[in-house]
């Protein structure tokens, strides 16, 4: 996946902003609503430009009321914390693509205690249309890497002067895809001619690098 951390005051990044911008009064507009089990409890989940949350569904008494004494408690996560999302299966021994879709995982790393920690969230549910609505929403949200050359084309892009640095979290090819990425957009705003350089401009943005395997998808933030 692919993102930036933007100083602040800076212009974001050039492209269409996402749908469900702040609307009057300061809430978000959701993107999307809908329901996942997460856990054991089934949940009314909202995606926003800017967080995902979600508080458990109140089962309704006999007399057609929603129990309120049932403990409830909203829960959120911001879009900025997810560095990972992909659709979750269930697969055979050895079977590497296809499987039953058993909803969406949301990868998200948060400061506890002075020191980073990931955790993996689940969001499931076998519908094969909700799913993958809810997953293209994400992807656009986050800007998901889809192809080989995808990043390079983003960073050929943005405004990397907006940005304090890059940060790959992928494999090998990722890694190398953004770093080739910085050093060319580096030639390009210096006037180099980029298809002999013998003195490198320097990239303008330091690179961070956390390996993950192939199964995620990638972001850079």
């Amino acid at each position: 996946m692919y993102r930036g951390e933007e100083r602040r005051g800076a212009a974001p990044l050039d492209r269409d902003p996402p749908r469900g911008e702040e609307a009057a009064g300061g809430e978000e507009e959701p993107l999307l609503r809908g329901i996942f089990q997460i856990g054991k409890r089934s949940c009314d989940v909202v995606l926003s430009a800017r967080q995902l949350r979600w508080s458990p569904i109140r089962p309704e008494s006999r007399g057609g009321d929603s129990n309120m004494n049932l403990p409830y408690k909203e829960e959120l996560v911001e879009m900025k914390d997810i560095f990972s999302v992909k659709l979750k299966r269930r697969r055979f021994v050895g079977q590497k693509k296809g499987g039953v879709l058993l909803g969406i995982t949301v990868f998200v790393c948060l400061k506890k205690e002075n020191k980073l920690k990931d955790s993996a969230i689940n969001f499931n549910n076998l519908s094969e249309d909700h799913c993958h609505s809810w997953f293209s929403c994400l992807k656009e949200i986050l800007n998901v890497t889809e192809y080989e050359g995808h990043a390079l084309s983003l960073l050929k892009e943005c405004e990397l002067h907006t940005f304090d640095g890059v940060v790959c979290i992928g494999g090998d090819g990722s890694t190398s895809e953004i770093a080739h990425g910085l050093l060319l957009r580096a030639q390009m705003d210096a006037g180099r001619d980029t298809d002999y350089i013998l003195s490198p401009v320097r990239a303008p943005l330091p690179l961070g690098i956390i390996p993950a395997g192939e199964n995620r998808r990638y972001r850079f933030i």
